[in-house]
C-alpha cells in the first residue's frame, strides 16, 4: 500500500513583475506591495541580470539586504559600505547585510561590464533588533552546504536548515533560503515547519509543486499554504532551478518608506533623521 503524503499546496501563483528591462539592468521584482503579508518575514525579491553600476551608494535601515550571487553568474559584485566591509559577492556566495539603526552601502559588478546573475531579498527584523547595531555577514560558496539529491539534481542551503544540513550563517531574523536545481524529471521533497510562511521562485526551467502539481514556469512566483510539512517537487523535461524561501512571520506592524522599514511612522522619521545628520555613515 502507498502512503499518501499530505502536502502543501499551492494557494497563489503571481509572475514576477519587470522592474527594469535595459541591457545593463534586467531585474524582476516580487514583494509586499503585491503579496502583502503572506510572505512574512521576507519583505522583497529581486531576481536581476547585471552588468554595470546602477543604484549609488545609498542607506538601509531596520531589515537586511541579502544579496546571493548564482553559481552560473559570469561576474562578481564588489560590496562597500560604511562599516568598511569591502566583499567580494563570486557567483554562489551570499552577503548578508543586517542593516538594523542603518548604514550605506553599494554593490557593482566585477570586474566592470561581465554579467552578474543574482537575487537580492529583503528580510524583516523584528522591533527588538531595528535598532541593533549594523553588521555584515559573508558566506563563501565553498561553505554553502549541499544535499545531493537522490534522483539527481542538488539543494544548496544558503540560509538556515534543511535535508538534515544547517548554513553556518545565523542572522537574527531566522529564515531558510534553498537553492535548488533538479535535472529533466527530477523531484525533490522539502519538509518545512507548519507555522512557517513559504514561496518559491522560478529561475529555469518548469515543474509540478505540492499538492494539485500546480505548474510553474521561469519568472513564476508561488506561495505554499501554512499548515502541513512536506512539499513535493518535480521538475519537468528542461529541468527546474528555483529558489525556496520559508520563515517563521514576525506578525507585526510594517511601516516602510524608501529604503527603511519600521514598526511606526515615528520610527521612519527617527530613521530619516540619523540618515540625514549621517549617523549612518558616509561613502
Amino acid at each position: 500500500m502507498q502512503v499518501q503524503v499530505e502536502q502543501r499546496r499551492v494557494i497563489q501563483i503571481i509572475r514576477a513583475e519587470v522592474m527594469s528591462d535595459r541591457p545593463e539592468f534586467r531585474a524582476y521584482s516580487l514583494g509586499r506591495h503585491n503579496l502583502g503579508d503572506s510572505i512574512d518575514p521576507f519583505i522583497q525579491l529581486d531576481h536581476f541580470y547585471m552588468r554595470a553600476p546602477i543604484f549609488p551608494p545609498h542607506p538601509h535601515a531596520g531589515f537586511s539586504a541579502v544579496t546571493y550571487m548564482f553559481e552560473d553568474s559570469a561576474g562578481s559584485f564588489q560590496n562597500r559600505d560604511s562599516l568598511g566591509d569591502r566583499a567580494l559577492i563570486h557567483p554562489g556566495d551570499l552577503h548578508w547585510t543586517q542593516a538594523g539603526s542603518g548604514l550605506m552601502h553599494e554593490e557593482i559588478p566585477s570586474p566592470p561590464g561581465t554579467l552578474c546573475h543574482g537575487a537580492q531579498i529583503f528580510v524583516n527584523l523584528a522591533a527588538k533588533h531595528k535598532w541593533s547595531q549594523p553588521v555584515a555577514l559573508h558566506l563563501d560558496s565553498a561553505l554553502v552546504p549541499e544535499y545531493v539529491n537522490p534522483t539527481g539534481g542538488k539543494a544548496r542551503v544558503v540560509v538556515g536548515s534543511a535535508f538534515g544540513l544547517e548554513s553556518p550563517l545565523q542572522p537574527l531574523t531566522p529564515v531558510t533560503l534553498l537553492d535548488v536545481t533538479l535535472p529533466p524529471l527530477g523531484k525533490i521533497i522539502h519538509t518545512l515547519l507548519p507555522s512557517h510562511h513559504a514561496f518559491v521562485h522560478v529561475i529555469q526551467g518548469s515543474g509540478e509543486f505540492g499538492a494539485g502539481r500546480s505548474h510553474l514556469e521561469a519568472l513564476d512566483v508561488a506561495l505554499l499554504e501554512q499548515g502541513s510539512e512536506t512539499a513535493i517537487v518535480q521538475a519537468n523535461e528542461l529541468g527546474l532551478h528555483y529558489l525556496l524561501g520559508a520563515g517563521e512571520p514576525l506578525n507585526e506592524p510594517v511601516v516602510s518608506q524608501g529604503p527603511f522599514v519600521m514598526n511606526t511612522d515615528e520610527e521612519i522619521q527617527r530613521a530619516i533623521v540619523a540618515y540625514q545628520s549621517g549617523h549612518m555613515g558616509r561613502l
